[in-house]
């Protein structure tokens, strides 16, 4: 059982971190565009929370959450993510199982085709190799927002895409209201902006087969942004990959159906891949 406390600060004096766990293998997790909506400041009681979260994988693993850097330049690319991900492996944990959740997703594929020296195993959480043509008008709406610095309205969107069942109605009202007291609050507002901007533009249907490390691609039959067709697209193009769909779930698969997310990803990374499977 893991007893390590967590530890937190910044990698290369520019990547805010999170690592939990003292487990033998290293695990890289990249979040999705949430990430750009805090300060950048990981405080004790979200690393405690965070290691709560993660209780499935510390054992195994020595798990580094890492945040992208503050202050993104305008027109920073997936790809340019992905390299700066890369120096981190390089320079500071070394080679990993990386888990890319969302627009990490994105980052992640795009690491594990230019530098798959770094990534032993790979797993995209909710995302796939392009966001869906349905789901572009609400990222757009939620760019507009960006612009406008409406954080609140922002953050119900996506709070909306990621649930089922009541917790789709009563979340995002809850965050219009009660949550108007703590409304995300963004180091830089422009970093929002130039994250959606690189997650439109993204599109890595022609290089997946570049991707040589073991994949898993899971996810939700009924997400917006990653719905079905995606996900068994992008499992269908990377030549090493299983595929692991939860029915009739959004955007959060790994929140509403985290048991069987967690025992899927766990038994991925310590053990051979399976062929195509619903949740």
């Amino acid at each position: 059982m893991d007893t390590s406390r967590p530890e937190r600060g910044q990698l290369l004096d520019e990547f805010p971190y999170v690592r939990v766990g003292d487990g033998p293998r290293t695990l890289l997790l990249i979040p999705g565009i949430g990430d750009a909506l805090f300060d950048g400041e990981y405080g004790q009681l979200a690393s405690w929370g965070l290691r709560a979260f993660l209780r499935e994988y510390v054992d195994d693993h020595t798990v580094y959450l890492v945040s992208r850097p503050r202050g993104l330049a305008k027109g920073t690319s997936i790809r340019d993510m992905a390299r700066d991900y890369g120096r981190v492996l390089d320079e500071e944990l070394g080679p990993a199982s990386v888990i890319g959740a969302s627009m990490g997703g994105l980052i992640a594929q795009d690491l594990a085709i230019d530098r798959p020296d770094l990534v032993d195993r790979l797993v995209l959480a909710v995302s796939g190799c392009r966001v869906a043509a349905e789901s572009v008008p609400t990222i757009r709406r939620n760019r507009r927002r960006a612009l406008e610095h409406d954080w609140t309205a922002l953050r119900s969107e996506l709070l909306r895409e990621l649930y089922t069942g009541w917790r789709r109605a009563v979340y995002p009202r809850l965050s219009r209201t009660i949550g108007r007291v703590r409304p995300p609050n963004p180091a830089d507002p422009l970093d929002v902006v130039v994250s959606i901007d690189a997650v439109l533009e993204f599109d890595s249907r022609e290089r997946l087969e570049r991707i040589h490390a073991p994949t898993l691609v899971i996810g939700g039959t009924d997400d917006l942004y990653f719905p079905e067709p995606i996900l068994r697209e992008t499992h269908e193009e990377i030549p090493d990959a299983q595929l692991a769909m939860f029915r009739e779930v959004r955007h959060g698969a790994f929140l509403e159906r985290k048991a069987g997310f967690d025992n899927w990803v766990t038994r991925f990374l310590t053990s051979e891949p399976t062929q195509v499977s619903y949740g």
